[in-house]
């Protein structure tokens, strides 16, 4: 995994402010900490398309469930290349004219989990990171009938302010 490049435009574009780059465990730490973010992906005629959503970060996957259509799903198929973004410990300090935060950007291609076995374990993955202690009470038909989506992490960046 690179830490603090990303293509853009099929350029590799490095972080301006390096003197805010957290380490890519700090990075991964962050995707493990926060219990939501923000998946940005483009439909066919390039129009950018982005949607809060929970999620858990497993093995190198960041893991998100939603329903079998919908738009996100559409511009998936259409564009796998997606980015996830979190951030956490944001605060205004006005005086300062400044914010506080710990944010980190994934990049990466998604895939639609398509294995049932595969797909229950994640969806277990994603149960016992949102509703810890609640136990998996989801049966062959709900699992049939969630669709999940991992992203598999090919660049995160990470910056904070403290």
């Amino acid at each position: 995994m690179k830490e603090m490049n990303y293509r853009m435009n099929g350029k590799i574009r490095e972080m301006r402010r390096k003197d805010r780059a957290m380490t890519r465990e700090e990075a991964e730490a962050l995707l493990h900490e926060a219990d939501f973010g923000f998946l940005a992906t483009v439909d066919e005629t390039g129009q950018p398309y982005c949607v809060p959503l929970n999620h858990v970060y497993k093995d190198g996957y960041i893991v998100f469930h939603c329903a079998l259509e919908g738009a996100k799903l559409d511009n998936i198929r259409a564009n796998p290349r997606v980015s996830y973004g979190v951030c956490t410990e944001h605060e205004v300090v006005p005086e300062n004219i400044s914010t506080r935060y710990k944010s980190a950007i994934a990049f990466g291609a998604a895939e639609i989990v398509e294995s049932p076995e595969l797909r229950k374990e994640l969806l277990v993955a994603l149960l016992e990171r949102l509703a810890p202690g609640q136990g998996f009470r989801c049966g062959g038909a709900t699992i049939e009938n969630t669709c999940v989506v991992r992203i598999k992490v090919e660049v995160l960046t990470g910056k904070k302010r403290e």
